[in-house]
């Protein structure tokens, strides 16, 4: 699992032998779940089933299309008793930062997966000939000492993909070697276990924190623009805080459509402060 462009389908692809299909950074090649059988004694003396997912940054599915769609998946392997002998979390090190959508998927993860799960997970580098040595170093010790200490606390484990067969194997023989007690994902629990609806798992309740959180923003940017058109500010300056407010209010109604289509109550004055421009587009100088 991980963003779009994060290196899945190549990892697999790689590990496998499979030259074709590789995924691009731009555009997700991965639309729906893929299952690979490996079954190879010149590779590996077990059977492998690679299972690649779509990055809840899709470029043609919305995150509740994607979370569903995981969900599905994961519902009617655990109820044939199927559980996952490890799962790879992806991230380029390329990424100069820690935000947005790579931060957005990571915090996807962690609620679909929870806490019994963290023994068999892998956080998995890619890109790493995309970044001089000190400068991806630099970047992989600040994803263990923030972004991933928690997990890797509790026994997650961080790992370089650096696009060779033999690193890709490293990785795959670390979860086949560890005999760890396999898990189900917490998803996996609340949904066959505890008889949760999607909207009710903590996965489901994601979508409604980022909800809240483009709410704040978008508040934010709407009192600059207020206050941008009473200092009388240049025109360049309004119109990017138009565009960022556009693009906020945009992206709370998708994320509206996809609350309502899991049927998680939004609320009358959040789906109003979404559907409406609050008049801004309509101020003009005096």
């Amino acid at each position: 699992m991980g963003p779009t462009g994060a290196g899945k389908s190549s990892f697999i692809n790689t590990a496998t032998g499979n030259k074709t299909g590789v995924g691009h950074e731009l555009e997700s090649y991965t639309s729906s779940i893929q299952i690979i059988k490996l079954r190879s004694l010149e590779i590996s003396m077990h059977d492998i089933t690679f299972v690649d997912t779509p990055g809840f940054d899709d470029t043609h599915k919305s995150d509740i299309e994607i979370l569903t769609m995981v969900a599905d998946w994961l519902k009617i392997t655990y109820e044939r008793h199927v559980k996952l002998a490890g799962i790879l979390y992806f991230h380029r090190i390329s990424d100069n930062r820690m935000a947005g959508t790579p931060l957005k998927n990571l915090h996807m993860f962690e609620k679909l997966c929870g806490k019994n799960a963290l023994k068999n997970i892998i956080l998995t580098t890619t890109m790493w000939d995309e970044v001089e040595g000190k400068t991806g170093e630099q970047r992989e010790e600040e994803l263990k000492k923030h972004y991933w200490k928690s997990m890797i606390s509790q026994g997650s484990t961080a790992m370089r993909f650096e696009n060779t067969e033999q690193s890709a194997w490293n990785i795959i023989d670390a979860i086949v070697n560890s005999h760890n007690e396999r898990y189900a994902v917490e998803l996996q629990e609340e949904l066959v276990d505890m008889k949760q609806g999607l909207p009710e798992t903590k996965a489901g309740q994601e979508l409604y924190g980022k909800l809240q959180a483009l709410v704040t923003r978008q508040h934010d940017t709407l009192q600059k623009i207020r206050a941008s058109m009473k200092r009388h500010d240049d025109e360049t300056i309004l119109n990017v805080l138009r565009e960022e407010y556009e693009d906020l209010r945009k992206q709370g109604e998708a994320t509206v459509r996809d609350m309502e289509a899991l049927k998680i109550p939004i609320g009358k004055r959040l789906r109003r402060f979404f559907t409406s421009r609050l008049g801004f587009l309509t101020f003009r100088r005096r």
